[in-house]
């Protein structure tokens, strides 16, 4: 059984074509469902638990990384397998995930190709693709294996689970996190960066006397340090498409 979650910037007139399109094809491959349409006035929380005990074992999220986000920690918990539609501006994890926009999403909802997925965890939030923070007066605790401290400014810092560095996609299953840290040297006429790699399972980061905003790409929004990032091995089942680069 499916359902289908709209998030609540579908409701713009200008998404409607687009929408129409999508559910006319899902009901042309078999796969249509129940439908709810997102907004500050419900409780989502309560929405999806009370339809995961009648029985949904497919929650499709329809909408951008934001709308994945915010779902993604409601259902992480749950079992059920995600499935997404992409629809509007910053579609950065279906992209990842082989997952064309619009009505063409259908077709990878109806081939059903699963594969089980990392999640980051941060201050009890869980996130999809990356955190990402300025380096200045970080500190990191790398798996109570190696330190990190950065006490000049021009560093910045990111967590990756799924996203791409440099061009090169970071794989969300295997069990570690990527961390980049990108180094600007300030030069008279041109500025050189260059990129450092290292792999961790749990990061602690604290900032020296005080405290460090961190970005969740997936939701945009922030949260501060100090902060305790862990990754939930093989969390999650979602649906993905044959192009996809992880």
């Amino acid at each position: 059984m499916y359902h289908y979650f709209y998030d609540s910037f579908l409701n713009e007139k200008k998404y409607q074509p687009i929408l129409a399109k999508t559910e006319s094809r899902l009901m042309d491959l078999g796969i249509n469902g129940k439908i709810s349409k997102l907004s500050i006035l419900k409780d989502l929380d309560q929405i999806i638990i009370n339809e995961v005990k009648q029985g949904v074992k497919t929650v499709v999220i329809v909408g951008n990384d934001k709308t994945i986000g915010e779902i993604t920690n409601i259902i992480a918990d749950l079992d059920v397998t995600i499935g997404i539609i992409p629809i509007g501006e910053n579609n950065r994890i279906a992209r990842l995930l082989g997952i064309p926009e619009g009505d063409s999403a259908c077709d990878v909802l109806s081939a059903r190709i699963i594969q089980k997925m990392d999640l980051g965890l941060v201050n009890g939030s869980y996130f999809f693709t990356s955190l990402e923070f300025d380096g200045e007066s970080a500190n990191l605790n790398c798996d109570n294996n190696y330190f990190l401290s950065f006490d000049g400014k021009n560093n910045s810092i990111t967590i990756n689970n799924l996203s791409i560095a440099d061009s090169t996609p970071i794989k969300s299953n295997e069990g570690l996190f990527s961390i980049q840290i990108k180094h600007t040297q300030k030069g008279f006429f041109k500025s050189q960066t260059t990129n450092s790699f290292l792999k961790a399972q749990k990061i602690s980061i604290s900032g020296e006397g005080k405290s460090i905003p961190i970005f969740m790409t997936d939701e945009k929004k922030v949260i501060k340090t100090p902060a305790e990032v862990t990754i939930i091995p093989k969390k999650i089942d979602i649906i993905v498409g044959k192009s996809r680069l992880i």
